[in-house]
């Protein structure tokens, strides 16, 4: 595994991007399985990237 420097930067870009994949993998697999319906999908879209937009902010944040 590499180290990180201290000091580094994490890669925003990229933890904002495997949130979001994650999470939409995570949604259709719910959806799949009849756990979620086709109505909560926009709430559950908006809750989706709200989290991924605060985990990015507290990984740019982060030092």
């Amino acid at each position: 595994m590499k180290q990180r420097k201290k000091g580094a930067k994490p890669d925003v870009p990229g933890i904002i991007a495997g949130t979001v994949l994650s999470g939409a993998a995570t949604i259709w697999m719910l959806t799949d399985n009849g756990v979620l319906q086709t109505d909560d999908l926009g709430v559950t879209s908006a809750l989706l990237l709200v989290a991924a937009g605060a985990i990015g902010l507290a990984a740019s944040h982060r030092s």
